[in-house]
């Protein structure tokens, strides 16, 4: 079965385009067969709308949360896992992964991204990743990835796709597994 890795905001700031997106992403994985994997958070953050989108056209969901954040853990997981550490918490959502797909976020989500990319820099995964630039959220990281990469500091190759719609992430993970 292939495992799609989700990597979000956790805040929950009610009904968003972001959080719409993310319902629509992960209704679209179910639909696939695929088995989608969050930091198993729940309501209307990123991580939330996603878990609701998947189990509400029948999908599996797996999580990974930290033990601090147990109290706000999504109640409808088919699996629920919990860390100690933000290190333990990454490993644990890659290992095994078929895709990664990063959505808006803050700073546990930059941290998520750069780690990816820093596995696939370095050679330690090759799974494919897909950044959701919604509304052109991610402009700016873009324009600092082209001007790094210039600048010599980045190597690798393409190491990301880039979508910005849910359609979009499913056509080109449907691509690249």
């Amino acid at each position: 079965m292939v495992t799609i890795v989700l990597a979000g905001g956790s805040a929950d700031h009610g009904e968003t385009p972001y959080s719409r997106a993310a319902f629509d992403f992960g209704r679209r994985v179910a639909r696939e067969g695929w088995t989608l994997r969050t930091g198993g958070g729940s309501g209307l953050s990123i991580m939330g709308a996603a878990t609701d989108g998947a189990l509400s056209a029948g999908g599996r969901v797996e999580g990974v949360i930290l033990r601090r954040f147990w109290a706000v853990r999504h109640r409808g997981l088919h699996s629920l896992r919990s860390c100690k550490t933000f290190a333990l918490r990454k490993a644990e959502l890659f290992e095994g992964a078929d895709a990664g797909v990063v959505f808006p976020g803050g700073f546990g989500t930059l941290d998520e991204l750069g780690d990816l990319l820093t596995l696939k820099q370095t050679g330690f995964t090759k799974i494919p990743l897909v950044l959701v630039d919604l509304g052109g959220y991610y402009k700016h990281l873009l324009l600092w990835m082209k001007h790094a990469g210039r600048e010599g500091f980045l190597y690798g190759g393409s190491l990301l796709s880039v979508v910005r719609s849910p359609g979009g992430i499913i056509r080109r993970l449907r691509s690249v597994l």
